[in-house]
């Protein structure tokens, strides 16, 4: 069973992944997945067609240059996307066929971890759909202490669906409002679950 985690940015969406594992799932981060895509010979040369060399610092991508064109201009994010959306959704089924693999009784629970879920159509590919919501408060606060300023935060926020839209499309919902225990105990409430549906 693949379990798409989702939610806005600064939702708190890695946290909930972590606990996930803990708990015993196998665990993948579409975010991850990106930046060692950033890393393939093949892909940084397409990016530098489309952006030009100066996206380079050191003979590979910046990530905060890229991160700044993107999401200033929708035509180049889309463009970005086109490329690595298809490369994301073809390691995520490899990933899970390598866990199956290794799982006996066909019992693996994979939770990859996907900010773009239903933007990018992934929402088709997976068996469950959670989405972590957390009040604008916490977020904000959460976005500064990792060094975003409010307009970042707002750029990367208008590049995505709204939460509200993610939590009613999404199976399960997980407010990260609160302390850690709260949110642990809603994970602990899902996991029970998601091994109920895939055993």
């Amino acid at each position: 069973m693949i379990v798409g985690l989702t939610g806005g940015f600064g939702y708190g969406k890695t946290t909930v992944l972590k606990l996930f594992e803990k708990l015993g799932a196998a665990v993948l981060s579409a975010d991850a997945i990106v930046h060692d895509l950033l890393r393939r010979e093949t892909v940084r040369d397409s990016i530098v067609e489309m952006f030009g060399p100066d996206i380079l610092t050191g003979g590979e991508i910046d990530r905060k240059k890229l991160s700044a064109r993107v999401f200033s201009d929708e035509g180049s994010r889309k463009n970005l996307e086109r490329l690595l959306h298809p490369l994301v959704l073809e390691t995520i089924r490899r990933a899970y066929r390598q866990a199956a693999a290794l799982t006996p009784e066909d019992k693996v629970v994979m939770v990859v971890e996907i900010p773009l879920l239903f933007e990018a159509g992934f929402d088709k590919e997976v068996d469950a759909v959670v989405a972590v919501t957390a009040d604008s408060a916490a977020v904000r606060m959460r976005l500064r202490r990792k060094g975003f300023s409010d307009e970042e935060a707002m750029k990367r926020c208008a590049a995505q669906m709204p939460a509200e839209e993610k939590a009613a499309r999404a199976d399960y919902v997980i407010d990260n409002s609160g302390a850690l225990e709260e949110t642990e105990r809603q994970v602990r409430r899902v996991w029970e679950d998601l091994m109920n549906k895939a055993s």
